[in-house]
């Protein structure tokens, strides 16, 4: 199975300005790094970066990343990554004769490793799932105590998240995961079906929960900064 990989990255960003353009670890930008990730385990040109900015675009080509230019409506904060997938797959694989799933990379999640993004090919590939995507377990916010409030009616009622496990205890509860945005794997038929990046029998990749940080403000960025500086200092002091 040959997989697409897409990384998406805009020039906008709200929390953290030029945040895909700036520094994660010695002069590498969130992109480059994303890139040499992807690289790293994908055949080159199979790696796509969307974007339609003109510093991001210039990184990726250095990098030696393939680029498509994105449309500046599709650039928007509510513009969604299937939008972003839609338009890449018409132009590269439009009656999907290449590609038989698409991955997709976020260049905000930076602290997934090459093992990472080689089990979630392994996992596709393997024919066992719909889609893959990774996640870390969560300590805090089990689903069994979490709560929908149906405001339909007059007097508004709590709907259990997770009926089944709402009176199990604590420490007799399944184990629950949660995404971390970090890898997402989908088949290219389901996709077609259903316009969903993940979904139907899906298979996860379990990064830690150090690991698993969304860069969207600087002190995400500073902290990860941290956690590669000391990820390479173990590395240096193994025997």
């Amino acid at each position: 199975m040959r997989i697409l990989c897409v990384i998406p990255v805009r020039g906008g960003s709200k929390g953290l300005p030029r945040k895909n353009a700036r520094e994660i670890r010695e002069g590498v930008s969130l992109l480059e790094w994303t890139i040499r990730q992807a690289h790293a385990v994908y055949p080159k040109h199979d790696v796509i970066v969307s974007t339609e900015d003109v510093e991001l675009s210039d990184i990726a080509k250095a990098t030696g990343a393939r680029v498509v230019d994105r449309p500046v409506e599709l650039a928007h904060d509510e513009t969604s990554t299937a939008a972003v997938v839609d338009d890449v797959l018409e132009r590269l694989d439009p009656e999907a004769r290449q590609f038989g799933a698409i991955a997709i990379l976020q260049v905000t999640s930076p602290l997934r490793t090459r093992e990472d993004i080689s089990r979630s090919i392994e996992m596709m590939r393997s024919g066992a799932y719909d889609s893959v995507v990774s996640a870390y377990e969560t300590m805090t916010c089990h689903p069994a105590k979490l709560y929908f409030l149906d405001k339909n009616e007059a007097a508004p009622a709590a709907i259990p998240v997770s009926p089944e496990w709402q009176h199990t205890r604590r420490q007799d509860l399944p184990t629950a995961y949660r995404r971390n945005g970090a890898i997402f794997i989908t088949t290219r038929t389901r996709y077609v079906k259903t316009g969903q990046l993940w979904g139907g029998r899906t298979g996860l990749v379990i990064m830690s929960a150090e690991r698993s940080i969304d860069i969207d403000v600087a002190d995400d960025l500073e902290r990860a900064r941290l956690l590669l500086d000391k990820a390479a200092a173990k590395a240096e002091n193994a025997p």
